[in-house]
């Protein structure tokens, strides 16, 4: 007799069996979608997402979420591009500051949230707006242009092997799999669990709540500001509109990876992002709208939530 599948495994092959159907669909419309160039095009745009997703899934796993992330990216392309456009600093060191930024943001977000007891929504929602005006104030609405710095543009465009592959790409990866490590072995990791799942367990098995949940969203905060810093090398300049829909799409996509209070599925969460570019991308194919996007996220937010929902008999 064949070993029921669990719960947990059935919601993965439904995820990947609709993730291949829209592939095929979208093949089907457009010869050009399963073109080499196109598939390296999504994974290249996945990368800001997936980081962001990475957010998610761990202040989900804690029971919080993260709205702030979108424009903490967005602030640290600015600072890092503004740093060396206008106050000529190194490309490298400009980009420390950048996610340095970054990490103060969620440290900040991770102390009123563990130390405070403010809510995660309410807080990262307040700090979300509060970056999103120091954008507006430091660019004035435009762009920041760099056309003429090389090294800036290493990690967003540099082709790889000749393969169209990027050092984003492998950016992304590596930080996959160290996140993976960290929670399958490490004792903080482990502990992030029985925060999400189990508050007083964790509490009465003496476990510091404050401190999981001030590196839950430190993380968080970082990975959004990597994200930004490689979005703006990528396109070639700090664009002060990017990052609007990085928390709801983070939000999707570590949903359907399965994130949510105790539990997280780090693989999941990266099929999760490339199912939403994937989608993106074949919308922009087939020439959809672009605003449409808005729903279609919405949408694949509300049927993930279906597929996780505990069913009562």
């Amino acid at each position: 007799m064949t070993k029921k599948l669990s719960r947990d495994a059935r919601q993965n092959i439904v995820i990947l069996s609709v993730l291949v159907v829209a592939i095929i669909i979208f093949s089907v419309i457009s010869p050009y979608f399963l073109k080499w160039d196109n598939i390296v095009a999504i994974l290249i745009a996945a990368v800001p997402l997936g980081l962001v997703a990475i957010s998610e899934s761990t202040c989900l796993m804690i029971g919080g979420f993260d709205m702030s992330v979108g424009y903490v990216a967005c602030f640290s392309g600015i600072i890092w591009t503004t740093l060396i456009a206008s106050s000529g600093w190194p490309t490298y060191a400009a980009l420390a500051v950048a996610l340095l930024f970054g990490l103060a943001s969620g440290i900040l977000a991770g102390l009123s949230v563990g130390a405070l007891n403010m809510p995660p929504w309410m807080t990262t929602f307040a700090l979300m707006n509060i970056w999103q005006g120091c954008v507006l104030i430091v660019t004035k609405g435009e762009a920041v242009r760099m056309t003429k710095f090389k090294a800036f543009k290493v990690l967003g465009q540099y082709d790889m092997l000749k393969t169209g592959v990027t050092p984003m790409v492998l950016i992304l990866v590596l930080a996959y799999v160290i996140m993976y490590l960290v929670y399958k072995f490490t004792k903080l990791g482990r502990e992030l669990y029985v925060i999400g799942g189990n508050p007083e367990a964790a509490k009465n098995a003496g476990i510091n709540i404050v401190r999981g949940k001030i590196f839950a969203f430190a993380l968080s905060g970082f990975l959004a500001a990597l994200a930004g810093a490689l979005f703006a090398s990528r396109s070639g300049s700090g664009q002060p509109k990017v990052g609007g829909m990085y928390a709801m799409q983070g939000i999707a996509a570590a949903t359907i990876g399965g994130s949510k209070a105790g539990k997280t599925n780090l693989a999941m969460t990266f099929v999760g992002a490339v199912f939403i570019m994937t989608v993106q991308n074949g919308l922009n194919m087939i020439q959809v709208p672009a605003f449409y996007q808005y729903i279609t996220t919405g949408v694949i937010l509300v049927l993930a939530i279906l597929v996780q929902t505990e069913k009562k008999k």
